[in-house]
């Protein structure tokens, strides 16, 4: 699924050059190139096999073994793994791009963020005070990033339409819905952009404010197989505070 936007391809090299961008600042280029190889669910052989080396110069990339890539290596390996996504549907890259694209009032993102590297998404749960509600098991699965909403501002201010891109944006990345009551509303939310836009769900949600979950989002996050936690932070305040603190160390 394409989005649908006269802008794609303004958007699309925007996001290249925030990748390739990110890769050659990082103090560990190589780690940087390995979470975002597997951002986008690509492995080492695909890579080297549209660039044209043998798997181990990928490895070895990643690993620090072989000097930090040149910058013309870096775009090439960016467009490698744009281009690949886009051969499959463009999931990965169709979730930034929606991000990037919707024009979202400042007071419904309370905040966002994506990580240097990937993160167990064990150590954000434990750092926002969670308890878990589902699948406790996928603690130990990677998130790269997280986007924290204001759910009340959301319903508000934005369209369904806007809803619906907002809430599919989130692919292996936590999604923290604040000013929550039974988490129902956000769970049926992704529900239906899994169904729309190809499958795209997060990684995580994890709820603020739960006064009491709702049967159907239990159901649903343990149908889809997502992590639902619900964080314990005293108010909205305090759970923004937290995010921006947070300083993952925990590389998977």
């Amino acid at each position: 699924m394409v989005v649908a936007s006269l802008d794609y391809g303004d958007l699309k090299m925007s996001l290249c050059r925030m990748i390739a961008g990110e890769i050659t600042l990082s103090e560990d280029p190589g780690m940087s190139m390995k979470m975002w190889r597997e951002r986008f669910q690509v492995s080492q052989k695909e890579v080297a096999t549209a660039l044209g080396v043998s798997p181990s110069v990928i490895s070895d990339y990643e690993s620090g073994r072989r000097l930090s890539p040149r910058i013309d290596t870096v775009q090439k390996f960016v467009r490698c793994l744009v281009e690949l996504d886009e051969t499959r549907g463009g999931t990965v890259i169709n979730g930034f791009l929606r991000m990037m694209g919707n024009d979202v009032p400042s007071d419904v993102i309370l905040d966002i963020k994506e990580f240097s590297y990937p993160v167990k998404a064990e150590a954000l749960c434990t750092h926002l005070k969670c308890e878990i509600l589902a699948n406790e098991d996928l603690l130990d699965q990677p998130i790269y990033g997280y986007t924290a909403i204001d759910v009340v501002n959301a319903i508000l201010k934005l369209s369904s339409e806007q809803l619906l891109l907002l809430y599919g944006a989130t692919p292996q990345r936590a999604a923290v819905f604040a000013n929550v009551t039974s988490g129902r509303s956000s769970m049926v939310a992704i529900k239906t952009s899994q169904i729309a836009l190809s499958n795209v769900k997060p990684a995580a949600v994890i709820l603020h404010g739960l006064k009491k979950l709702d049967p159907l989002a239990l159901k649903i996050a343990e149908s889809e197989r997502i992590l639902l936690a619900t964080s314990t932070i005293k108010d909205v305040k305090n759970l923004v505070k937290a995010l921006r603190e947070f300083m993952p160390h925990q590389i998977i």
